[in-house]
């Protein structure tokens, strides 16, 4: 998937870009507003103002969806049902111990190993293009 966007600042090796909102996201609103501001580390120069092209596979942004949402609700699932089935005397007491439990050591898990999927470039946004800001406004 593609995104263009804007250079806001520049830090280093770190551009914030802000992006804005594709035209498929009209009806959802879950960012707020009409933009996202996202930070990227990028190997590449740019300069505030200019125009970028970042692009990220599709792959990744399912994997990483299923990542963040499917294992930890799958963990919630599990814990509520083990908890039901290890303390079935303690009404719903157990299940709800046993459902914090099985979405805490997913999030905790998915927290610990976050840094190495940042590490690798397969999940990282690449800038692709840089469409310097004299040539974008002409």
């Amino acid at each position: 998937m593609e995104r263009t966007g804007v250079v806001k600042a520049v830090d280093g090796q770190w551009l914030e870009i802000e992006f804005c909102r594709p035209a498929d996201c009209e009806k959802c609103n879950a960012c707020h507003g009409g933009s996202k501001v996202m930070n990227l580390r990028i190997k590449g120069e740019a300069q505030v103002g200019d125009t970028v092209v970042v692009y990220l596979p599709p792959s990744a942004v399912t994997k990483a969806s299923f990542i963040a949402y499917a294992i930890p609700a799958a963990g919630l699932l599990l814990g509520i049902l083990l908890g039901d089935k290890l303390f079935p005397s303690e009404n719903s007491i157990g299940g709800a111990i046993g459902g914090l439990v099985g979405v805490g050591v997913p999030c905790l898990a998915l927290y610990l190993t976050e840094r190495f999927r940042k590490a690798d470039p397969r999940w990282t946004p690449q800038l692709v293009r840089v469409i310097p800001a004299q040539t974008a406004n002409q």
